[in-house]
């Protein structure tokens, strides 16, 4: 007790020294942390000396020890920024009710002065000795989080673990990144016998130790809030760049193709649509991409949910978004058909008929089924719709509809081969697609990033509202 008394003012209050000295201890990861994403020399911390009380310890064992978050702001590429950091050398990272203190106040400024959020999760969950206020703690981050949702964006680092109701707190960001050897998950795998985790719906992808330089390339890219307009730079790439006669065969070069000097930032890797921010034409975009080796670019649940998350991010933050379809339809399997398959489409759907953005897609092969109204279609408000010559656009597939409508014809002696190019030319063509006006026109594969770029430049001072009317919610 002698020491304690020490180190305590006539209040009970730990001193300013013996805070401070604590501090020193325990702040090295979370500090590491913060060096690696902000810009050198701008981090200031906010709340730095908020700690628990005596009366709120077990026996008084942890008095004095600070909050087991950093929280503060400074400038990411210049840009202003503000970032949580948990400390799992200060109460494990537990949230308790200063936890949530400090980062209700943090969201609260972000809010006002229109900046980013970062949050790094390393935490234990909560503090089960404060009970229901350490729930309720919970709550009032859960709040935060998403009333900023739609008004400044927000990007979670997970550095560890993330597990219980801080997952379901990071699930809300709007874009997540899984740091090497980090864990996200509700439940503990001890009790579900799973040794993997879960993966976010939006994560970007980085390499062992290039997490926090994924962070500061996301904050770059993105506008710091949301009704900033659509952003317009000098192009660095040619505008009137011509691609190969023919597209490259594998998603991840197509998309190269297309963005000015080969510069995507992926932010989804599983399932069959691709979402990717790039420039095109010294115009930021999101890209929307259907990868044709997946299931031949069958849209499954997973990719549904993904792609409307996607489209409501860039609806959100004024980032004209590009579709570039090569699809032969909807998934066929049970487990999409355990999943809320429907309603993971419908998402889709609302996502593309709500966007407010400039939306232009093209049409590189196939279009067939629900693929073509749900992925930026001109009857769901697509600004500009483009096919490459030789693509298929149709209710079915050649073959299926050979053997589902010409049933006569084959009977009569005519071939498949003959039945099936008869199909494609005159019912499922772009040229026919474009006679009705579902299609602006029908382009050569070289013609694919000038038209594109043309196109977000003529939609480039397009409204957006000043205000989002809807948060962006985990699907």
């Amino acid at each position: 007790m002698g020491n304690r008394k020490a180190e305590q003012n006539a209040g009970g209050i730990p001193t300013v020294a013996s805070l401070r000295a604590k501090a020193s201890e325990s702040e090295q990861a979370a500090r590491a942390t913060v060096a690696s994403i902000f810009d050198e020399g701008t981090f200031v911390e906010t709340g730095a000396l908020i700690a628990r009380r005596f009366s709120e310890t077990p026996g008084g064992s942890d008095a004095g020890e600070l909050a087991g978050v950093v929280t503060g702001y400074g400038a990411v590429d210049g840009k202003l920024t503000c970032a949580f950091v948990f400390d799992a050398a200060r109460c494990k990272g537990a949230v308790d009710g200063r936890t949530a203190d400090k980062i209700v106040s943090l969201y609260e400024t972000a809010k006002k002065n229109g900046a980013p959020v970062i949050g790094v999760f390393d935490s234990v969950g909560a503090n089960v000795f404060e009970g229901v206020s350490a729930l309720a703690a919970y709550g009032r981050i859960l709040s935060a989080v998403a009333g900023a949702s739609g008004i400044v964006p927000q990007i979670a680092l997970i550095s560890g673990k993330c597990i219980g109701t801080l997952s379901a707190v990071a699930a809300m960001f709007d874009i997540a990144i899984l740091e090497e050897g980090a864990s996200l998950y509700v439940t503990d795998p001890a009790l579900t016998g799973e040794k993997d985790g879960q993966s976010p719906i939006l994560c970007a992808e980085c390499d062992a130790g290039t997490a926090a330089d994924t962070v500061r390339r996301l904050i770059s890219f993105l506008p710091p809030c949301a009704g900033c307009g659509v952003r317009v730079s000098e192009p660095t790439d040619d505008l009137n760049r011509r691609l190969a006669k023919t597209l490259p065969a594998d998603a991840a070069s197509i998309l190269a193709a297309v963005a000015d000097n080969g510069k995507t930032l992926a932010v989804s890797g599983a399932g069959s649509l691709l979402c990717s921010f790039a420039e095109i034409g010294g115009v930021r975009c999101g890209i929307v991409l259907s990868d044709e080796s997946k299931n031949e670019g069958r849209i499954d649940a997973l990719s549904a949910r993904t792609a409307a998350r996607f489209v409501d991010l860039c609806d959100a933050f004024s980032l004209p978004v590009v579709t570039l379809v090569n699809s032969m339809g909807l998934a066929v399997s049970a487990e999409n058909e355990r999943a809320p398959y429907s309603t993971d489409l419908a998402r889709l759907a609302f996502a593309y008929a709500g966007a407010s953005v400039p939306t232009v897609t093209v049409i590189l092969g196939h279009a067939i089924g629900a693929a073509f109204p749900l992925l930026g279609s001109r009857s769901t408000g697509a600004d500009v719709v483009y096919a490459l010559e030789g693509s298929e656009i149709g209710v079915l597939p050649a073959d299926a509809a050979v053997a589902f409508a010409f049933e006569d014809a084959l009977a009569k002696g005519r071939t498949k081969e003959e039945l099936r190019e008869e199909w494609k030319n005159m019912i499922a063509s772009p040229v026919a697609a474009a006679a009705t006006g579902e299609i602006d026109d029908v382009i050569e594969p070289s013609e694919l990033r000038c038209r594109i770029a043309s196109a977000l430049l003529m939609l480039s001072e397009k409204g957006a509202p000043a205000a989002p009317d809807r948060a962006i919610r985990p699907l």
